[in-house]
């Protein structure tokens, strides 16, 4: 049990924990750290999403969000969700350059099994 509850796979929290961990952020961060880091993450997935539509191999089926959910080919589905209070903009430069070289590693495969 210990090590489930280390690993955040103890199942369902109480109101009251939650409402702790709510608390705790808001003690950390203040009102206006919170908002900053909003703020930062929907302008990195702003970034994100611009990237992606720059790559013709993607699509963007749906409006962007706090979370940008996109699909190369109808073959598979990305989820970006960018919510970490350490996540930077290079870190989400990052991710999407490794997003791109398996998406053409994938592709590639897949035009040999075809080709």
């Amino acid at each position: 049990m210990e090590a489930s509850m280390a690993e955040g796979t103890c199942g369902k929290t109480s109101r009251r924990f939650r409402a702790l961990k709510l608390w705790l952020v808001l003690w950390c961060h203040g009102i206006e750290g919170l908002r900053g880091t909003v703020r930062a993450h929907v302008r990195m997935a702003a970034v994100f999403e611009a990237m992606v539509r720059a790559d013709a191999r993607f699509e963007v089926p749906m409006p962007r969000q706090l979370s940008l959910v996109c699909r190369p080919a109808g073959m598979y589905v990305l989820r970006c969700a960018i919510g970490n209070s350490l996540t930077e903009e290079q870190h989400v430069r990052a991710a999407w350059s490794i997003v791109q070289k398996e998406a053409t590693a994938i592709l590639a495969a897949a035009g040999d099994m075809h080709g």
